[in-house]
């Protein structure tokens, strides 16, 4: 009984040995790739009353401005301007731009908030001119 016992434990041993010996698969690192949304916080009036709006992609956005652009041709005045834009100049610079294309106001009301300005937009439906203001 002696011997089973010493053979078993020696077994054991031996056994333990040789899976700590063994080499260990290393399991690949997983890649994750994130891709970084452009978010946009933008602040906006509809005649004077002032609203909050968090946009996490472009599409978003083109529909927003299309929504605001929308309130201006109801007669609405609305100004609106990205919360991660800082002021800095003491001097305010102001830009009008004037046209009847829908389209170009949109662009040009979205490139000038994108480059910092405040931009408040009317329409006249009278003459079908859109007015465009831009504040820095």
């Amino acid at each position: 009984m002696k011997i089973t016992f010493k053979k078993v434990a020696l077994l054991a041993v031996l056994s333990l040995a040789a899976v700590s010996c063994q080499k260990e698969t290393l399991i690949d690192p997983v890649s994750i790739a994130c891709e970084e949304a452009a978010v946009k916080t933008v602040v906006y009036t509809v005649d004077g009353e002032s609203y909050q709006m968090t946009i996490s992609d472009e599409a978003s956005w083109n529909a927003f401005l299309d929504w605001l652009f929308a309130l201006a041709e109801e007669g609405h005045t609305v100004s609106f301007r990205l919360t991660n834009t800082m002021q800095r100049s003491a001097t305010k610079e102001t830009v009008t731009f004037t046209t009847n294309n829908k389209e170009e106001a949109f662009a040009w009301a979205n490139d000038m908030v994108l480059n910092g300005y405040q931009v408040t937009v009317q329409y006249d439906e009278g003459t079908g001119y859109y007015k465009c203001i831009a504040v820095k």
